[in-house]
């Protein structure tokens, strides 16, 4: 703590005693499973509107968004426009299937659809992508804390787990949402901070700003072009800052991760009915657009910051690839006291608001989906709860071993994104045949277009695929490459898992 004022422990303090307040307020009437998981199904739209924004933002977006623009330029927020379609498709698809059903896990739709082993797969599918990814972001404000507090990587990530463990294990699903929707607060409060405090110490202020952002192409936003012999052209496969590759990744990847992936979906069920989670839903979407150029801004601040202010620091930063490193790095050196500790409180908020809800929908499934349906279906609601927080201990637990194992990776923001990507196909292509479809898909053939998809996808995207890589050319010759880019992943692993599932019958068992 030696780099910090009494007054940036003083902010400190306070964000810490608010959010474990929070959580134990919104803790004090959890009575059974529906309360701590669902919130009784009472919340209102907008706290739940900017909670699905919190959590999907994370603290990949706080320093992974800045340093992607740090080194590049604005071509990230092409996938907001895909995103926005994301949400809508999820809107008027699988929200109304969900309460129809009125399911506390989306995978119970699948069993109902498909059947038991379709739910297990997706249960397991949630798990695994679930963990890592959240590991992926738990690593990436673990980061910034221990260049803020020179602390050892592993350490920043077990300080940080156990604050969310704390308060998530007590309040639930309640405390997870009213937490992020001041934490979200907090969060666009330290970015906008950063931006101004950015460019009062550029001596041409704005001007200066907009002058050699512009020199260096750092608000670029569309790489679309017509024209064949351009890496830009609107069909090439291999480049992934394109048009085409940045929509559909961001429709396909949200339509995914919003609509089947327990974590997020799990705060669109708690509103009293569809309507409110539409509208929390779409609205979250629009939300993206103003809160993601703020942070691509904070980005391209520092960028022109430290062309006029030379640092070694962060030569050596860039030369090794850690730009993500640049924003943490100049939060401890050039803020002034009560500043540094807004925004340290701005990144433990933006890793709180992701980490919480993913081990409360860690928790949720593997009590519903594993628990109460293989080892004690007649389980009743007196010690659910109970055995539901011996779940958050346990994925909290596992998060903090899976963060140390990603904490070195150069580029954390994409990493997370890769991960998502080889898996999020296989299972939006079986929520996609059960809400398109009454009879088609079996519960036996549905396990293997999800485990193919994975691998046909790795194999098509991966940067090297060994002694496959021969056969990869041979099939991708036509095509005139050698491979696919990453944001096409999710795109051909739905349209893989939807097809091989759909030649395949099976009565209709419900849904």
């Amino acid at each position: 703590m030696s780099n910090l004022s009494l007054i940036d422990i003083g902010v400190l303090i306070v964000y810490g005693l608010l959010i474990v307040s929070i959580g134990i307020w919104a803790g004090r009437r959890e009575k059974n499973t529906k309360d701590y998981f669902l919130a009784g199904r009472k919340m209102s739209w907008w706290p739940v509107m900017i909670s699905i924004y919190a959590t999907s933002l994370s603290a990949l977006t706080f320093i992974g968004v800045p340093g992607a623009a740090f080194a590049g330029d604005f071509h990230y927020l092409q996938l907001g426009f895909g995103d926005l379609l994301g949400r809508i498709l999820i809107s008027f698809l699988l929200l109304r299937p969900y309460y129809k059903n009125n399911v506390t896990t989306v995978y119970q739709l699948l069993g109902k659809r498909f059947g038991p082993r379709t739910r297990d797969s997706g249960t397991t599918f949630f798990l695994v992508t679930r963990l890592l990814a959240s590991g992926v972001r738990l690593a990436g404000c673990a980061i910034a804390l221990s260049v803020i507090f020179n602390l050892p990587l592993n350490t920043a990530i077990i300080i940080i787990a156990c604050v969310a463990l704390i308060y998530t294990s007590i309040g639930g699903i309640k405390a997870v949402i009213w937490t992020d929707t001041v934490q979200f607060l907090l969060f666009i409060a330290a970015a906008l901070v950063a931006v101004g405090t950015v460019i009062y110490a550029l001596p041409g202020g704005w001007s200066e700003f907009f002058a050699i952002g512009n020199e260096y192409s750092k608000f670029n936003i569309f790489h679309i072009s017509f024209s064949s012999g351009s890496t830009d052209f609107i069909f090439n496969l291999t480049n992934p800052k394109s048009f085409v590759a940045g929509f559909l990744f961001g429709s396909f990847t949200t339509f995914a991760a919003l609509g089947t992936d327990q974590d997020l979906v799990q705060r669109m069920l708690t509103c009293r009915k569809v309507k409110d989670s539409q509208t929390a839903l779409i609205l979250s979407g629009l939300l993206n657009f103003p809160v993601t150029l703020l942070f691509l801004s904070v980005g391209a601040a520092l960028f022109v910051f430290f062309k006029v202010n030379p640092d070694p620091v962060v030569q050596n930063y860039i030369s090794i690839g850690k730009t993500d490193y640049i924003f943490p790095y100049f939060i401890k050196t050039f803020l002034a006291p009560g500043l540094k500790g807004l925004l340290i409180a701005g990144l433990l908020a933006a890793a709180m608001s992701s980490l919480d809800s993913a081990i409360n929908a860690l928790a949720s499934t593997a009590y519903i989906d594993i628990y109460k349906n293989h080892i004690n279906k007649n389980a009743d609601e007196k010690n659910a709860v109970k055995i539901s927080r011996i779940f958050v201990v346990f994925f909290a637990l596992i998060l903090i071993v899976i963060a140390i194992i990603f904490g070195r990776t150069s580029s954390i923001l994409w990493l997370g994104f890769k991960i998502v990507g080889y898996t999020y196909g296989g299972m939006l292509g079986i929520f996609l045949l059960a809400v398109l479809t009454k009879n088609r898909g079996n519960d036996i053939v549905n396990i293997i277009s999800m485990v193919t998809s994975v691998i046909i996808v790795i194999f098509l995207t991966a940067d090297s695929v060994g002694i496959l890589t021969g056969l990869r050319n041979i099939i991708l010759y036509p095509l005139g490459i050698d491979s696919i880019a990453w944001p096409w992943a999710i795109v051909i692993g739905t349209i893989w898992t939807f097809t091989f599932s759909i030649l395949f019958r099976r009565k209709k068992t419900g849904a």
